[in-house]
């Protein structure tokens, strides 16, 4: 039975570093080709779709099993702990390349800009609306430095994933509590927003890797929200950037023009 569970082990494993390289091709193709026309996008997404349901099945099933083999080992075994405890890893595993699909369909598949004229502030305040609440619960003061800013050509969808990411990522910085500050401001042709923590901070060797798909420096992160906010504030002609001292917290900084070019 040891032997039984060690050999899905190392599936799962295989599985998961299969996936890995196999996005990381799939991440610079996107990289290559991202913005071109909407037939080769909409072939591409295609692709993704398949990969995600061919990778998703074996997983599914993989993952029933183990939930039947748990269930015999409760019933049968007065020894099954451990094993049982084996199972419930590999489960965590299984769950784990589920979660990096579905979140790397949500990168491959994230649509051009649909640019408008839209106030930043409130969509800004719409973000904090919706997540202030949580985040207050962590013990985490939010603070605001925010200009009444111009209106601006963005795409505000994507705007608001771009800030609600941020925001996350700093919460998810801050486990025993902190600050957050929130600064926006108008400057010469720019809008320039700015989300400040005082959580753990990043290691310098890690600051260029921050936006890479998949590199997380939390165990349970998928290292992929910040490699979609890379991706928008791009696609909006935009710039985004990282100060962080380990111990001292990180803020994240993105400038995305105030005029599109045409």
């Amino acid at each position: 039975m040891g032997n039984i569970l060690w050999l899905v082990a190392l599936g799962c494993l295989f599985a998961g570093v299969g996936v890995g390289v196999l996005f990381a091709k799939l991440s610079t193709r996107i990289h290559k080709q991202h913005w071109q026309t909407p037939e080769e996008q909409a072939e591409f997404g295609v692709l993704t779709q398949k990969l995600v349901h061919e990778i998703r099945n074996p997983l599914n099933g993989i993952s029933m099993n183990l939930q039947l083999l748990d269930e015999d080992l409760s019933q049968k075994y007065e020894d099954g702990v451990d094993l049982a405890n084996r199972i419930h890893r590999v489960c965590e595993e299984v769950d784990r390349l589920d979660s990096i699909l579905t979140n790397f369909r949500r990168y491959a598949k994230l649509p051009p800009p649909k640019f408008e004229l839209t106030k930043p502030t409130e969509l800004i305040e719409e973000v904090l609306a919706f997540s202030e609440p949580e985040i207050q619960s962590q013990k985490i003061e939010v603070r605001r430095e925010i200009e009444d800013l111009p209106l601006v050509e963005l795409d505000p969808t994507q705007f608001k994933q771009v800030f609600l990411n941020l925001v996350i990522n700093a919460s998810q910085s801050m486990e025993n509590g902190g600050i957050l500050t929130i600064r926006a401001k108008n400057l010469a042709n720019e809008l320039q927003i700015e989300v400040e923590d005082t959580g753990d901070g990043i290691e310098e060797v890690y600051i260029d890797k921050v936006f890479d798909l998949f590199f997380s420096t939390r165990k349970e992160g998928t290292g992929v929200g910040l490699a979609i906010v890379k991706q928008i504030v791009e696609s909006h002609g935009g710039t985004l950037g990282v100060e962080s001292r380990l111990g001292y917290g990180a803020n994240f900084s993105i400038r995305i023009p105030t005029v599109q070019s045409t």
